[in-house]
């Protein structure tokens, strides 16, 4: 009867560690991706991209993916209709049929509404092995804001 008991309790706390444990390999990676993110080092991180910059990219027809992560409600109100456009809600982002759409070759310039989902995202897909992508600053506020007569792209 005691070993019952002492076999169950064994086996209890074996259990009760397994699933209160996470996954340490993962764990590792974030610190190993996130421990270099001092205030210093994202103040000079070359993640973010300014609209002046996309604008002239645009107007120059340069190759590269705008990637609009908004929601489809955010999209109806205002959504950006340039060549280069992916639209994929954050939500669906990380689905295996959606990540094959997106370019492992080139730019990939991030788009939300004010740049908080799109560092996220960003983050994120370098962890995946997508290197070159970059957030757009100040989101499509920012992209409105720097849409000029004289950087708009249309000719």
């Amino acid at each position: 009867m005691i070993k019952k008991i002492v076999t169950g309790a064994v086996l209890f706390s074996t259990l009760a560690l397994n699933l209160s444990a996470f996954d340490t390999n993962k764990a590792e990676d974030f610190d190993a991706f996130y421990s270099h993110m001092t205030q210093k080092a994202c103040a000079a991180s070359k993640l973010s991209i300014g609209s002046d910059e996309v604008m002239q990219m645009l107007r120059e027809e340069k190759k590269f993916t705008l990637l609009d992560i908004r929601t489809k409600g955010e999209l109806a109100v205002l959504g950006l209709k340039t060549a280069n456009t992916v639209e994929m809600p954050l939500e669906h982002l990380f689905e295996k049929e959606n990540l094959a759409k997106l370019p492992t070759d080139e730019l990939i310039v991030i788009v939300c509404y004010s740049g908080t989902r799109a560092t996220m995202a960003a983050a994120s897909l370098k962890m995946l092995g997508f290197k070159n992508t970059r957030v757009m600053k100040g989101g499509i506020v920012g992209l409105a804001q720097g849409n000029t007569p004289k950087s708009a792209p249309l000719k």
